[in-house]
């Protein structure tokens, strides 16, 4: 008979996620076992390096991140649904600061090019949803989907919230902020897609 594992693959990544918060890039194997009291070898039975347990948890943040956007996938206005997909950022942020700063410790291009083996899968295609709904935003937007509006889009539903907020991760996000990121973005999405 098989021994049944002491912890579970998401109490070891919810120990992960409560380390790379408190850590950030140091964190270690060693801080995720002094987190559960477990020994390193419950973590290496289920992952097979650091990167590999660190990488795992990054992805299932970026998992419950798109969840959010079924909130948004609806709002009618196309403007309206790019200022409410930007808020996202900081509304999740806020809400989930752990998360938030385990979502600093890669960027999907990079592990994309170097995936760990044991993830590619995982890997693949993790940002289609982002891509899809950015692309939806843009065709209803202009009525077309042009490579200036896809990069209005972008900058404003991704780029310009988490400039704004980046400083501030893993930390308190005062509600305040959400106004002066709406004011931007609006002004970014009411712009025309035809360069000038």
């Amino acid at each position: 008979m098989a021994r049944r594992a002491l912890y579970s693959r998401d109490e070891i990544l919810d120990a992960t996620v409560r380390v790379a918060y408190e850590r950030g890039h140091g964190a270690t194997v060693a801080d995720v076992t002094t987190m559960l009291g477990a020994p390193s070898g419950s973590i290496y039975h289920r992952f097979r390096s650091r990167h590999s347990l660190f990488v795992s948890a990054w992805v299932r943040c970026v998992r419950q991140f798109h969840e959010m956007f079924a909130a948004v996938r609806e709002i009618e206005d196309p403007v309206e649904g790019i200022v409410a997909t930007a808020l996202l950022i900081p509304r999740f942020c806020r809400a989930h600061p752990p998360e938030a700063r385990t979502l600093t410790l890669y960027r999907y291009a990079d592990l994309a090019a170097d995936p760990p083996p044991d993830l590619a899968a995982d890997l693949e295609g993790l940002n289609d949803p982002v891509a899809e709904h950015l692309a939806d935003l843009t065709l209803r937007r202009y009525g077309r989907v042009t490579a200036r509006g896809l990069e209005l889009v972008a900058l404003a539903c991704r780029d310009t919230p988490y400039g704004m907020i980046r400083g501030r991760i893993g930390g308190p996000i005062p509600e305040w902020m959400d106004e002066p990121v709406a004011a931007a973005v609006r002004a970014i999405a009411l712009l025309d897609d035809n360069p000038a």
